[in-house]
């Protein structure tokens, strides 16, 4: 019986070396679990302020032009946009906005009036913006609109890029 006393002390030190390692795991699961919530809540709450802010910035830039200058000012714009976007805006701007504004003589004026975060992640986002819009041609009689736009980022290389522009 005495031989056997031993070799039960040592089970239970195992078990309870095994029970505080497990703990020791668990404890830290939670504290990286809690961490991580933490570094994705504050990219999402970066990422809306951000987004709101290049929103109102970009969107002038982007929809706005006049006709003596629009190839230059549609230009400037391309670096703003992803890959496939850009490929898909320089065509639009190509076949159909540079050769109706230099034909019709358009001055397309855009203001933003209204911006806000409609989901956001710390690597992509969408952002609601209303915008007014003051169209003058040959005519100079000014036509006015008001829309709302869907505009969704996604973040490359630690710069945020338009990757789709949408009304709604």
């Amino acid at each position: 019986m005495a031989g056997r006393q031993p070799m039960t002390r040592r089970w239970i030190w195992l078990a309870v070396l095994a029970g505080v390692l497990a703990a020791f795991v668990g404890f830290g699961a939670a504290a990286g679990s809690l961490y991580w919530s933490r570094v994705e809540t504050r990219g999402e709450q970066a990422a809306r302020s951000e987004l709101v802010r290049l929103t109102a910035d970009e969107i002038p830039k982007v929809l706005g032009y006049e006709y003596k200058t629009v190839e230059r000012s549609l230009t400037e714009t391309y670096p703003m946009f992803t890959g496939d976007y850009r490929r898909e805006f320089e065509a639009r701007a190509v076949n159909e906005i540079i050769p109706q504004a230099r034909e019709k003589q358009l001055v397309n004026q855009v203001d933003v009036v209204g911006v806000g975060a409609m989901a956001a992640r710390r690597t992509s986002g969408s952002v609601l913006v209303f915008v007014n819009r003051t169209v003058t041609g040959k005519s100079k009689e000014k036509y006015y609109e008001g829309s709302r736009l869907r505009v969704d980022f996604r973040k490359i290389d630690r710069k945020w890029l338009i990757s789709n522009i949408v009304p709604i």
